[in-house]
């Protein structure tokens, strides 16, 4: 079996809208120092992460804490947007398209569906034994709840805390169990 920790990442700086380059805030900072203590009596057998930033940079404590290295992957990205929203009300209703209907895109965005499958995908190159931390964002975080909790990723998404941590296990490649904590 194994046990993997998806972390999402600390309170990003929103005044960069590059998603590559969004570093954390002062406090997302602090926030992923927080997360590191809380593994500190959990041994890893490996980190992995989106290589967006802010992701990096919530795992980089815990990486130097567990002495791995932290090896990341595009099919770890969150969700790609076709544009930065720069008001709330049309990020709002994209989402809530996105959501009610997961095959929906813009165009130069990718659907709900092609993340999920994307994510799950990854998970299921992971070693069969272990214990796993990735740092990774709060749409894909909440597609692979749902992927188990159907209907719920959603209401999952809106409650999402920044570093969150979702558990899985996974036992031969099948994702039985999802559960925050």
């Amino acid at each position: 079996m194994t046990t993997i920790y998806l972390i999402r990442h600390g309170e990003p700086d929103t005044g960069v809208h590059d998603d590559w380059a969004r570093p954390l805030t002062k406090l997302g900072r602090q926030q992923a120092i927080e997360v590191a203590d809380k593994f500190k009596n959990l041994t890893l057998t490996a980190i992995y992460s989106s290589p967006f930033a802010r992701a990096v940079a919530t795992v980089t404590p815990l990486s130097r804490q567990q002495n791995l290295a932290i090896q990341t992957s595009n099919s770890l990205i969150e969700r790609r947007m076709p544009e930065w929203f720069s008001d709330a009300k049309s990020f709002r209703e994209y989402i809530q398209k996105q959501w009610q209907d997961f095959t929906y895109t813009a165009k130069g965005g990718e659907s709900l569906a092609e993340a999920q499958t994307r994510y799950l995908d990854f998970l299921k190159k992971i070693p069969e034994s272990g214990t796993v931390a990735i740092g990774t964002h709060g749409t894909v975080m909440s597609l692979v709840y749902d992927y188990l909790h159907y209907g719920q990723g959603f209401s999952a998404w809106q409650n999402l805390s920044y570093v969150a941590i979702l558990r899985l296990k996974v036992i031969k490649k099948h994702l039985i169990a999802a559960n925050f904590i």
